[in-house]
């Protein structure tokens, strides 16, 4: 600010000169004119600082020194291009309204009005040009980036301001537009669409950065210093003053009216943008980067018609275009999917293109008088105007860019891009940077020891404060290392000599099992063997079992037999014991019969022989009872020691059977036991196998280990 406050006195102080040898107020009213459109120029060239100031607080860190270098550079790079063919282009003599073709590297020749007018068009030049670098950033290589710059400033800036304003040097031959009614004052068409549309271009062929889209959707990347980004917002609507007021190219009393109208609509613009993301953003607090681009878009809306409208239509025009920044930017980004770090496009794209037809439709009656258009027509010429702007700046810069892009590259590399363009493009360092590269090493190697120590430490700031700890904790871990790397190498002794004690143990070890699967062996084949035999001696007990209990059936039957003929005994005893009892009565009965045979006499004599004979029968039946009865005694205790041997022999099979049976079912229990210690043996037999191969794995992971520490 002293440095203005210089200029302008250093102005002044001329000016007073100037007094001494005025002759006429017509040289005074040029002279004021003069100092007016150069003080003008001073403004808008300071509004280069201002977009510097806004798109480095926008950018991350990394790309700061990148953001300043560009501002600077595309600054001095449309100057020289634009006095060597963009002046000639845009205001030599006209080629029907088309191009200029003369004033091709300036040469002032004492003319002064022309050296005053290519100062206020090298601001105007400088900022269309400046507007594309806000939205490219961050990505862009810096030669690209002034390739573009010269592009713009050359040939696209200047043949469509020819065609709007191609007149206004020295009033000479209209442009095409210019001839049709076409008005834009300040430039919101002729100077921001213009930087807006290859700025469009720009963004579309070289992309958006790493991390701005992720599955389809817009991720905020939050500027490192927004303070700075509001530096920038009041150094631009201070230039702007200069910018609108500076448009009349001279000292008069309509200057006031301009720069009111810059102000109400800047102003309602940003007041717009405020309230619009306060109530609408996702946190519903008022967004920083919004309220700043809607001063910006009021600005830029207000710019084309400034001169031609009054406070309330420019109060409309910065509440519209308040609202065309907060929608235009979630179109762009949602809708198009295209990455503006800045918001360039909506700002002074979209803003531009409303103010210019809204000052057609806001245009005050007197100046369509003057101009003899209807307002319907006026609409329609602006409308044209801005449509022939869009494509003629967007083909051709798209057609240029998409060249460039495959000759030299419009894109930074992936690596470059992450790592930053200020390292990356310019070989610029930062105590931030060097500590965001060392932690990227941590991160990418998961190993401490890759960090390296920040050289270059701006002592005094909160960056350079972090980056003398970073060098502590650094040290610290070096320390840490070291020490760690000391223990590494004993326990790597200690490894090795129980990795040699476990080898040894492991041999021997080794030996016992080998010894253990020799006995298993031996064993398994003394199982099979007695598994062998048992199994052949099987069939045999089985066999034995069947006869021992086909013998206690069979003794069964002949117990039964014996049952049934000691009953028949008893039942012969009982009839003999019958007959017995019955001769006892025959020989009563004989004796009666005697007796009355001896009395009958001799009449009884025959009764008597027979008596005799029936005694006689009876002695001999008695005796042959008694005889039976004897014999059956005797076959009855035959039978009956018969029966008691039997029931013993059954007791003796029955136990035969028994014991049989719990041998074959002992014999099945061996054999099965057999089979499993046969199992087992096979089990243990794979397990030492598989103990062997463990113990040879164990050997060579132990080697690995001593070989890793």
């Amino acid at each position: 600010m002293n440095k203005l406050y210089i200029v302008l006195a250093v102005l002044l102080l001329s000016n007073v000169f100037c007094f001494a040898e005025m002759t006429s107020v017509e040289d005074v009213k040029k002279n004021v004119d003069i100092i007016w459109v150069i003080s003008a120029s001073a403004l808008v060239f300071i509004m280069q600082a201002g977009f510097m100031a806004l798109e480095a607080g926008l950018a991350r860190a990394k790309n700061s020194i990148n953001v300043a270098l560009k501002n600077v550079s595309d600054y001095i790079v449309a100057a020289c291009g634009f006095w060597m063919l963009g002046f000639g282009f845009m205001f030599g003599s006209s080629a029907l309204g088309v191009i200029g073709f003369d004033h091709f590297f300036l040469s002032l020749d004492g003319d002064p009005w022309t050296a005053v007018f290519f100062v206020f068009q090298v601001m105007f030049v400088g900022t269309s040009a400046t507007i594309v670098s806000g939205a490219v950033a961050e990505r862009t290589k810096f030669s690209a980036y002034l390739a573009i710059s010269l592009i713009t400033s050359v040939l696209i800036y200047p043949v469509f301001g020819h065609w709007a304003w191609g007149s206004f040097l020295n009033g000479g031959t209209k442009g095409w537009l210019e001839n049709l009614g076409f008005i834009d004052f300040a430039g919101s068409t002729v100077v921001h669409s213009v930087g807006a549309w290859v700025a469009l271009a720009g963004v579309i062929i070289i992309g958006p950065r790493i991390g701005k889209f992720i599955g389809g959707k817009p991720q905020k990347i939050t500027g490192h210093n927004l303070p700075f980004m509001f530096l920038g917002v009041f150094l631009l609507f201070f230039g702007w003053f200069g910018f609108n007021g500076g448009s009349t190219l001279k000292a008069t009393s309509d200057i006031a009216h301009i720069i009111m109208n810059t102000i109400l609509a800047g102003s309602f613009g940003g007041v717009t943008t405020l309230f619009l993301s306060w109530m609408l953003s996702k946190d519903n607090l008022p967004e920083a980067e919004m309220i700043g681009n809607g001063i910006i878009g009021g600005l830029v809306g207000i710019t084309a018609g400034c001169a031609f409208v009054d406070s309330y239509a420019a109060m409309i025009i910065g509440i519209s275009s308040g609202i065309l920044v907060y929608y235009g930017t979630w179109f762009l980004e949602n809708v198009l999917k295209l990455d503006d770090v800045v918001g360039a496009i909506p700002v002074h794209g979209f803003c531009g293109v409303w103010g210019t037809i809204a000052t057609g439709i806001f245009i005050k009656q007197e100046f369509l008088d003057i101009s003899g258009n209807t307002r319907i027509y006026q609409i329609l010429v602006q409308c044209l105007g801005v449509a022939v702007c869009f494509v003629w700046t967007f083909s051709v810069a798209f057609i240029l860019l998409k060249t460039l892009s495959y000759c030299m590259g419009l894109r930074v590399t992936k690596e470059d891009e992450e790592v930053g363009l200020n390292i990356a493009e310019h070989g610029a360092s930062s105590s931030i940077f060097e500590l965001s590269k060392s932690i990227r090493n941590i991160i990418s190697s998961r190993k401490y020891d890759k960090a390296f120590k920040i050289r270059d430490i701006e002592h005094g700031t909160e960056g350079g404060e972090l980056a003398v700890q970073f060098n502590h904790l650094i040290d610290s871990l070096q320390r840490t290392f070291e020490e760690k790397e000391r223990a590494l190498v004993s326990q790597s002794r200690e490894i090795e000599a129980a990795h040699d004690k476990e080898q040894r143990l492991r041999m021997q070890l080794e030996k016992k099992t080998t010894e253990i699967l020799h006995y298993v062996g031996d064993l398994l084949k003394e199982l099979n063997e007695v598994t062998a035999i048992a199994g052949r001696k099987e069939p045999e007990i089985n066999e034995l079992k069947e006869l021992s209990i086909s013998g206690r059936s069979d003794m069964k039957r002949t117990m039964k037999a014996i049952y049934e003929i000691s009953e028949t005994v008893g039942i012969i005893s009982n009839m003999a014991r019958y007959i017995d009892d019955i001769s006892d009565e025959t020989n009563l009965l004989a004796i009666n019969a005697a007796i009355e045979a001896a009395r009958a006499g001799t009449y009884g004599r025959g009764f008597g022989v027979v008596a005799n004979e029936i005694r006689s029968l009876a002695d001999s039946s008695k005796e042959n009872a008694i005889n039976i009865t004897d014999k059956v005694d005797d076959v009855s205790d035959n039978i009956n020691s018969s029966l008691k041997i039997a029931e013993d022999t059954e007791s003796v099979i029955y136990r035969i059977t028994t014991e049989i049976n719990n041998v074959g079912d002992g014999m099945s229990q061996i054999i099965g036991h057999m089979l499993e210690m046969k199992s087992d043996g096979t089990k243990i037999s794979n397990m030492l196998r598989e103990l062997n191969i463990l113990l040879e794995n164990q050997e060579e992971l132990l080697g690995e280990q001593v070989r890793i520490n």
